[in-house]
């Protein structure tokens, strides 16, 4: 029975291969005697460059001819297939020619050795994560016949410094970059109809809709720039600070996320938006000021910036999202305007430092008991305005909290006004101050009172 049974699987398994035993149709050598591999292409019209799965994998030098002759029938190389060099850590240069047409999804995925790609003038298309973990490539020049990039084309290149884009790319994929701790520029050519570089930023910037879609650490956000673009510096591992200028409205979604190296964030005046994950898993983040023009604080938008120890939120915010503050395990106190009308589920949890929680809104709204940690429920000090008590320890919520307390003020410092040249103030709604008087102002997540 079990002889049956057996005989049975491999019937299958050789239904399944088929008479095809071989990963390729055809081999033929190159001018230099290297074996390339293909498979037949458009009604067998055109060969696509193959691996050999059962064989030796790409090494050195290999130059791609633009036709191949076989059985007396002359082929044009028109195509890269997917996964054609997949991880040949051993291939160290490759030349496309001028009849291929697509680099196709993980063309050369993990090739850690590669250090020289040329890519010939007709090349419209590079596929997803054609490049993906090529640690050995410093620098890449797309043709300007390419039109389309594909999603983590260049993920963790991480040796990878500058990338010029050909002016005739229209599309590019999410990531394209991401994990490439080295690239220091990034620039597209003249005369692009969709993208630009402008101002020696080193970025690419939609033209149309002044959105910067893909960052490097050296980028400078020119202040046209209205929108920072979802995942625009997403795994940018080098960055350390980032100004956003004046001009920027918006900061979607993904838009700096894990930026370990970020320590250092300003914001210019007219954001309105932080969108969902923006700043999440940036860890050197000590302290965020948000300026008062913003009126959302998006899912997730700072959550896991474990070194975040103060948070100034103005009397903007209108919402703050689900999990917007989760696990800022350094952050120790929050101040919450009155202009809050909705906090989402999760926003301070796991937030395990918070000692202190000021809330100023005068009629408290219900917050789901997952708001904060436990912690915070048995220890930490709920601050409220005056005559409110009563009201937090009937909300829902709120009145979870052990210990709440109304009308304090504390936790303030006295500052000389000679003391405030070279330090950058903000008003308690968010408002930097270059040259404050006497008051109260926010300085490094702290209140002050200027003398």
């Amino acid at each position: 029975m079990k002889k049956i049974q057996l005989t049975i699987l491999l019937s299958v398994l050789m239904s399944m291969v088929g008479t095809r035993t071989l990963a390729y149709d055809i081999a033929v050598a190159n001018d230099d005697e290297v074996i390339i591999y293909y498979d037949y292409i458009n009604n067998g019209t055109e060969l696509m460059v193959t691996c050999n799965n059962f064989g030796e994998k790409y090494a050195g030098t290999v130059n791609i001819p633009k036709e191949v002759t076989y059985n007396s029938t002359t082929y044009s190389v028109t195509s890269l297939g997917d996964e054609a060099f997949y991880d040949c850590s051993g291939l160290t240069s490759v030349t496309i020619p001028n009849s291929v047409t697509s680099i196709g999804d993980k063309a050369f995925w993990y090739c850690t050795g590669l250090t020289s790609v040329s890519i010939g003038n007709s090349v419209t298309s590079i596929g997803f994560e054609a490049f993906f973990a090529c640690i050995s490539l410093t620098s890449f020049i797309i043709p300007n016949s390419v039109t389309s990039i594909g999603d983590e084309a260049f993920h963790a290149c991480t040796n990878l410094t500058s990338v010029t884009f050909g002016n005739s790319v229209t599309s590019i994929g999410d990531n394209v970059f991401s994990a490439c701790p080295s690239l220091t520029s990034i620039t597209v050519e003249s005369g692009n109809p969709k993208y630009d570089s402008r101002d020696n930023c080193n970025a690419i910037i939609e033209t149309e809709s002044n959105t910067l879609v893909l960052g490097c650490q050296n980028t400078n956000i020119p202040n046209s720039v209205i929108t920072i673009g979802e995942r625009a510096f997403y795994h940018c591992y080098g960055l350390a600070s980032v100004t956003i200028p004046n001009g920027v409205k918006n900061i979607e979604a993904y838009a700096f996320k894990d930026c370990p190296s970020l320590v250092s964030v300003s914001m210019g005046s007219s954001i309105t938006k932080i969108g969902t994950y923006a700043f999440s898993g940036c860890k050197g983040i000590t302290s965020v000021t948000i300026p008062n023009s913003v009126t959302n604080i998006g899912q997730d938008a700072f959550s896991h910036c474990t070194g975040l120890t103060s948070v100034i939120i103005p009397n903007s915010v209108k919402s703050i999202g689900w999990y917007a503050f989760y696990h800022c395990t350094g952050l120790t106190s929050v101040i919450i305007p009155n202009s809050v009308t909705s906090i989402g589920d999760y926003a301070f949890a796991y937030c395990t430092s918070l000692t202190s929680i000021t809330s100023l809104i005068t009629e408290p709204f219900s917050i789901d008991n997952s708001t904060f940690p436990d912690n915070a429920y048995a220890s930490a000090t709920l601050k409220v305005p005056e005559g409110t008590i009563a009201k937090y320890k009937a909300a829902d919520g709120w009145k979870d909290f052990t210990n709440i307390v109304e009308g304090e003020l504390t936790g303030i410092l006295n500052v000389n006004r000679e003391a405030t040249a070279n330090n950058r103030y903000y008003t308690l709604d968010g408002r930097e101050v270059g040259h404050p008087t006497k008051g109260i102002y926010i300085l490094n997540g702290k209140k002050v009172v200027v003398k």
